[in-house]
């Protein structure tokens, strides 16, 4: 499994209910910069800052929401790299 979605998936504590974002942003945010991590677009230091961001913002969501939108996470990100990889675009980890 790619290490900035582990690093998401395994420190997700249980909290309160979102507040101004929505399960379905959140998903999309974390596909869309996991996807530029694993492809280099964004540098280290980056994929480092959004890995926080995402913990962050992942503790507003009821802990019934978490298990959801890390299954949605998982099944997004890797529709996206094989679609990448169909396209040719190589694909590393970031960290």
């Amino acid at each position: 499994m790619k290490n900035i979605f582990l690093a998401l998936l395994v420190s997700i504590p249980i909290s309160l209910t979102a507040c101004g974002d929505s399960p379905e942003k959140f998903v999309n945010d974390v596909v869309d910069s996991g996807i530029k991590c694993e492809t280099h677009e964004y540098d280290q230091a980056k994929c480092n800052q959004l890995v926080a961001e995402f913990k962050s913002r992942n503790r507003n969501f009821s802990e019934e929401e978490q298990n959801e939108i890390r299954k949605q996470v998982v099944e997004r990100f890797y529709i996206e790299l094989k679609k990448l990889d169909k396209k040719g675009v190589k694909v590393g980890s970031a960290f």
